[in-house]
């Protein structure tokens, strides 16, 4: 319907790889879409990343989450970076202070050093949104989106930006124009296709260059993926071989 390559299924009742941990079966569905972003690159990784979704509760801020937690585990360095400035969760996950961050950053009177802190997980490091000022109006511009993306990745392979519902929030678009790829989240059947076919429409309209739809929440089992059912069970329960090589993306 959307014209775009399917890079992840990710099952249902998936939470965050810090609780469950790097051997959790749910993880493959990660190591995957990271393989599958490596494809639609050509092979070469590293780069600056949007997750968006259409709307509130897609599952955009987990999805992000475990990639980077997947791409950090594989030995990247790889930054999380909270723009969801209306609606921060990341510290949440991770259990960090969300004081300073983002914000602080984008008005200029906290060094970005400062700000960027390291995780419990190896290679993962994080810069939190910060509090939203009074005034928030023109905080994400394009040229200081532009200038802060251009250094973090001189300072990391990955940079995934947890950004806002794309529908109704300018912050979205702004960093979709400026970042390397965007990903879309669409939580299969939660809202009507066409608001997914709107918010990619959006992210076109300013120059996003959609790497493709990861769909979440699927039941494996009955959803007509059972192809991953099968792939993810039988890694999950085999040890010491080797992982088949993942199909390149399909078409949604």
């Amino acid at each position: 319907y959307l014209g775009l390559s399917v890079i992840g299924v990710i099952p249902q009742k998936v939470k965050p790889l810090i609780q469950e941990g790097p051997d959790s079966p749910h993880a493959e569905a990660y190591r995957v879409l990271r393989t599958n972003l490596l494809f639609a690159n050509k092979g070469v990784g590293g780069g600056a990343y949007a997750v968006v979704s259409g709307g509130v509760g897609e599952g955009k801020s987990t999805t992000l989450f475990n990639l980077a937690f997947i791409c950090a585990s594989m030995g990247d360095k790889v930054l999380i970076v909270d723009s969801d400035l209306r609606r921060p969760v990341q510290h949440t996950i991770l259990g960090m202070s969300n004081r300073f961050g983002l914000t602080n950053v984008l008005m200029r009177d906290v060094p970005i050093e400062e700000t960027i802190k390291s995780t419990s997980v190896p290679n993962l490091h994080f810069l939190p949104s910060g509090r939203l000022p009074r005034n928030a109006v023109g905080l994400l511009d394009a040229q200081r989106v532009r200038d802060l993306i251009k250094n973090l990745k001189t300072r990391y392979d990955y940079v995934f930006f947890d950004s806002p519902p794309i529908m109704g929030v300018s912050d979205s678009s702004i960093i979709a124009s400026e970042v390397d790829g965007v990903l879309l989240v669409v939580q299969y059947r939660k809202y009507p296709r066409q608001m997914s076919a709107r918010a990619k429409r959006l992210i076109e309209n300013v120059g996003g260059n959609i790497i493709g739809v990861v769909l979440n929440n699927i039941n494996i089992l009955k959803d007509d993926y059972y192809y991953y059912h099968s792939y993810y069970s039988h890694y999950s329960q085999t040890d010491n071989t080797e992982p088949a090589e993942p199909s390149r993306p399909e078409k949604s």
